[in-house]
């Protein structure tokens, strides 16, 4: 088999198998069977396994001279993996775990991560004694050298590789003894908060470069991966190290169903190769004789092709060596819907009339994380644009605004004086904003004209909105529970959008009323709700935040109706009533002339809960039937076809285009050509 490069296209159906092995198991890789596990991943139609070098706690499972095998290991699996995978023609990627790593954590505590306080970290909290929890380490020691040595090493043994998947690339400000002499040798500060994240920022960057140059010893066009946990959104410095993007985002292990959307969308937006990453468990990684249901993999998988991206699927193989049939089976599942609808993804690109600016782009990408995966304004959007059936994009600074009607700064967007120029042109251009919260607001006040004054954040802990505007739609006539306090606004020659109605007091042990708010005065309190002046439009509350945190069907609506009023012609309208589980993805294939309209309906089932996260499940398809869309594409569409969309039909009704879907039961798409 041909090794692949990072000039071909991903492939997409993947498996990624973790194999993260403790020293006291026994028979690793005792019972391995290359004709069985072959023959297993051929049979559930996988392209590409990525297979481990090393696992979190740091052990080979190959014969190595820079790490030690695990103490049980009885084979060399990784070659026998490998070579069961070529000959069958499957692709094979290569893991390699970085900042965790136990074995060098015990072997090498001065190469770890240490604290304001002098303490080690670990993923648990301080340390070990909360319970099992990995160590972590620091680049800015000589561990890096050591994980060179053996990313070089796996590179040169395996020279055949697919490409090489680098984990846990979390560089944590550290006051390890080897960071404080390099903060000494740059006149830093280790008791200047900036000037550890600056040094921290420079450990990750020399990182990357050093690892990547290390997977790339031998063959310099090489696929390569820094897996983060998460795409932060406005780093683009990861565009010179990755040939590409695997979004892990497992909605069952704490990422939800709102994060891939949001980091595929902004994926594709800067022009990266992506894919995304869930995962066969009940809940997380690391679970055996678990399963998720094949409908769920199958849906997850649908809603990656739908956003443009292929599936890779996480299991965990068990230590004996022996591979799950139940997996895949269920993995065999998903990856035959891809398959089938592969025609349907090759040169397609997204169609997106919104422009979403990320709060997590705009603010600050740099700052060095743990483990991010959401931001509440940044995810209530999206969740309500898809429930909408509006199509979007995600964006940065350095994105080009002039495609949108409309751009959208959610909640917290702070707008500086480039930005401020970048918008003004985008305005003068004839394109519309809607801000909220404290988007756009500078320390002087609101940065554009908006037609109102600013009075400052309310003091009170919640206070009510009376949404009386005609964009709002037919919203409640008396004021509604928005949670939070507003940012108070007076109008003066912009159009109020409505009143804010404050409580009696703020909610507090000495006076309270009630179970939860304190109920609202009668009278207005000469704030307003928000204001339009002109293609500005301003919501005084944080509303995608509230969305995402809160999920107020009272404010879906009333959202809905106003951002469809500042479009004016959606490119896509349900005709029937509303229907939030529906999801409308638009896709180009310019070379077929055709567009690609993908819908999905799904209704994930609270299960439980795992360390404080929802599991949320989809068990079953429920099948939906007459579904009525008008359209208003770019070009007219001559017509429409159907995969798993039964029977679809295309009409003119005052000179909109409506397209009639027979049924969907899951997935469906609806190629509509045009002239």
């Amino acid at each position: 088999m041909t090794r692949r490069t990072l000039n071909d296209p991903l492939l997409l159906r993947q498996v990624h198998l973790d194999f993260h092995t403790g020293s006291h198991v026994p028979d690793i890789g005792l019972h391995f069977d290359e004709d069985e596990f072959g023959d297993t991943l051929v049979k559930a139609g996988v392209q590409s396994i990525t297979l481990f070098a090393k696992c979190h706690h740091g052990y080979s499972y190959h014969p190595t001279k820079v790490g030690k095998p695990h103490p049980n290991l009885k084979t060399n699996l990784l070659r026998r993996q490998i070579d069961a995978c070529k000959a069958r023609g499957i692709a094979t990627p290569i893991y390699l775990s970085c900042a965790w790593d136990e074995l060098a954590c015990h072997e090498h505590p001065e190469w770890r991560v240490v604290d304001e306080h002098g303490k080690w970290i670990t993923t648990g909290g301080i340390d070990h004694l909360q319970g099992p929890s990995w160590g972590i380490l620091d680049f800015g020691t000589s561990y890096l050298d050591y994980l060179c040595a053996q990313i070089e090493e796996v590179a040169r043994l395996f020279p055949e590789n697919d490409g090489i998947f680098l984990d846990i690339c979390h560089q944590y400000v550290s006051l390890s003894s080897q960071s404080m002499d390099a903060l000494k040798t740059k006149g830093l500060d280790w008791q200047n908060t900036e000037h550890l994240v600056r040094h921290a920022a420079d450990m990750r960057d020399e990182f990357l470069r050093r690892t990547t140059a290390a997977a790339r010893c031998v063959h310099a066009d090489l696929p390569v991966f820094h897996n983060h946990g998460h795409v932060t959104r406005g780093d683009r410095r990861i565009l010179g190290f990755d040939s590409h993007l695997e979004i892990e985002s497992l909605p069952t292990g704490g990422w939800g169903y709102e994060h891939f959307p949001v980091s595929a969308r902004y994926a594709e937006t800067i022009g990266a190769k992506y894919l995304g990453m869930t995962g066969k468990f009940h809940t997380f990684w690391g679970e055996f004789g678990t399963y998720k249901p094949g409908d769920a993999l199958e849906q997850e998988s649908a809603m990656m092709l739908a956003f443009g991206a292929g599936s890779s699927v996480g299991d965990q193989l068990h230590p004996s060596g022996i591979i799950d049939q139940t997996t895949y089976e269920r993995i065999g599942q998903a990856f035959k819907l891809i398959e089938d609808r592969e025609a349907y993804h090759s040169g397609s690109e997204g169609l997106a009339e919104i422009g979403v600016l990320s709060a997590e782009a705009i603010n600050d990408p740099y700052t060095i994380r743990t483990w991010p995966k959401h931001v509440p304004g940044d995810e209530g959007v999206v969740r309500l644009l898809l429930e909408c059936q509006m199509q979007f994009d995600v964006l940065d600074r350095s994105c080009d605004l002039s495609p949108y009607k409309l751009l959208i700064l959610p909640d917290e967007v702070q707008v500086d004086a480039d930005l401020k120029a970048k918008l003004d042109a985008y305005l003068a251009g004839g394109g519309k904003l809607l801000l909220s919260g404290k988007s756009g607001l500078g320390e002087d006040g609101f940065l554009f004209d908006i037609g109102a004054e600013y009075y400052g954040t309310s003091p009170f802990d919640v206070d009510y909105a009376l949404l009386s505007a005609p964009e709002f739609g037919d919203a409640p006539k008396t004021p509604v529970c928005l949670y939070e306090g507003s940012q108070r606004i007076r109008v003066t020659d912009g159009t109020s959008l409505g009143d804010v109605y404050e409580p009696y007091f703020a909610r507090s042990i000495k006076h309270f009323c009630g179970h939860q708010h304190t109920p609202n005065r009668r009278e207005k309190s000469g704030y307003a709700v928000g204001v339009s002046k002109g293609q500005i439009t301003y919501l005084a509350h944080s509303v995608f935040s509230i969305y995402m945190q809160k999920g107020p069907v009272v404010l879906l609506e009333a959202l809905r109706n106003l951002i469809g009023s500042l479009l004016e012609e959606p490119m896509v309208t349900t005709t029937h009533e509303p229907m939030p589980g529906l999801r409308v993805i638009l896709r180009h294939q310019p070379e077929n002339k055709r567009y690609l309209l993908h819908t999905l309906f799904s209704t994930p089932r609270l299960r439980g809960q795992n360390k404080s996260t929802n599991i949320e499940v989809i068990q079953e398809k429920v099948r939906l039937r007459d579904i009525s869309l008008d359209l208003k594409l770019p070009r007219s569409i001559t017509g429409a076809e159907s995969v798993d969309a039964g029977e679809v039909t295309l009409s003119t009704v005052g000179g909109i285009q409506r397209l009639l879907i027979g049924e969907l039961n899951g997935h469906a798409v609806v190629p509509l050509s045009y002239a």
